[in-house]
């Protein structure tokens, strides 16, 4: 599904170049759980961007289902998000003033596509949400507030999912629960999730654990 050849970033500060990433290469295939862990300031969540489209490469290239999303357009990288590739950030990115259902049903209705009311209900049971759809976010848990942005991910029907921190905000029980959620989705719909933490024990609920270093991939293990 994607094939990373030699990634590299580099940012300049007042303090001097940082590399953030350096070299990377890295195939994640079709129904993978991969964890990606590292200290902060590893590189990881740069990598998880640069898959995303949100930064760009100095150098090297992202094959996503034969398009290099290191050369598309922004606009093109943000229609892709929306259609083939479901965002779930730490910071739920939910807007306060919409309601559960308006929340969801923002990206379609910003890529110009029709919401489909039964695939709502369908995907708010599946995330355990069910007749929560008029809810307004700060009426809802920190973890319910995580599942939304999940179902948000979710409703345009995306191959991929790339989650950043997802339970960086939560507690044991609410994390625990969240990646319960993505593995089931990822056993049971078999969409692909990658996955990045800080926490070991968080990243052993995936399938493969992938560890990033001064922004060089440093191991790699499947079935942990």
């Amino acid at each position: 599904m994607i094939r990373i050849y030699g990634l590299c970033k580099r940012y300049s500060t007042a303090d001097g170049d940082i590399i953030a990433l350096d070299n990377v290469s890295l195939h994640i295939n079709q129904g993978d759980f991969a964890a990606i862990i590292g200290r902060s300031g590893s590189g990881k969540t740069t990598l998880l961007n640069m898959i995303a489209g949100l930064d760009v490469p100095d150098r090297g290239s992202i094959m996503f289902d034969g398009m290099d999303i290191a050369k598309l357009s922004a606009e093109r990288t943000a229609i892709l998000r929306r259609r083939e590739i479901g965002v779930i950030y730490q910071f739920y990115n939910l807007i306060p003033e919409l309601t559960v259902k308006e929340n969801i049903f923002l990206p379609s209705e910003l890529d110009g596509r029709e919401t489909d009311p039964e695939k709502l209900t369908e995907i708010l049971n599946t995330v355990g949400l069910g007749g929560r759809e008029n809810a307004y976010p700060g009426t809802l848990s920190g973890g319910e507030q995580q599942r939304v942005a999940i179902a948000r991910a979710l409703f345009g029907g995306p191959s991929l999912i790339l989650a950043d921190e997802p339970t960086g905000n939560l507690d044991g029980e609410n994390s625990a629960e969240v990646i319960g959620l993505l593995r089931s989705l990822n056993e049971k719909q078999g969409v692909t999730v990658l996955m990045v933490t800080h926490n070991e024990e968080i990243a052993r609920g995936a399938g493969r654990l992938i560890t990033i270093a001064h922004g060089k991939i440093t191991g790699d293990i499947r079935n942990v």
